[in-house]
Order: C-alpha cells, then structure tokens, then sequence
C-alpha cells in the first residue's frame, strides 16, 4: 500500500513538472533582457527619413531655435540643404 501511494505522489510531481515547462512554452515566456540592455529609452525621429534614433547616438542640428536629430550625415547634409 506504501509503494502505491509513493508511485502515485510521484507521478503527480512529474506531471506537474511536465505541465509548467509546457505552459511555459506555449504561454510565449520569453528569455529575460540581456544584460545592460537600456529600457525605457526615449527615441527621437529624424526629420528627413523619419528613422527613430537614440539622442546619445543621433547627429546634431540647430536650426530655428530647435535641435534636431539625424540617424545619418546624409539625413543631416539633406535636412541643412533645404533648411
């Protein structure tokens, strides 16, 4: 009668295993972000290809008062043509 009542809490144990990893993957778990991935970071939209940019890593423009941002020297070079 022990054996029996062992064998059964054991299947119960593998089948809850095998029911969570399988929840698991259909439920889409995705893997944690990498680490020193920026979250949260605000994006700017280049005015000339409409490409959204980081500010830390966008070239630089002031025209009119404003700052703008470019993804490329190209954009910039576009941008300052007809500004």
């Amino acid at each position: 009668m022990g054996w029996i009542l062992l064998r059964l809490l054991f299947a119960a144990l593998i089948i809850r295993l095998i029911w969570k990893f399988v929840a698991g993957a259909v439920s889409g778990a995705t893997a944690p972000p990498p680490r020193g991935a920026k979250r949260g970071v605000a994006l700017v939209r280049d005015p000339v290809c409409g490409t959204y940019v980081e500010p830390s890593r966008a070239i630089r423009t002031r025209a009119g008062g404003m700052t703008h941002y470019f993804c490329s020297k190209e954009c910039q070079r576009s941008f300052v043509k007809t500004a």
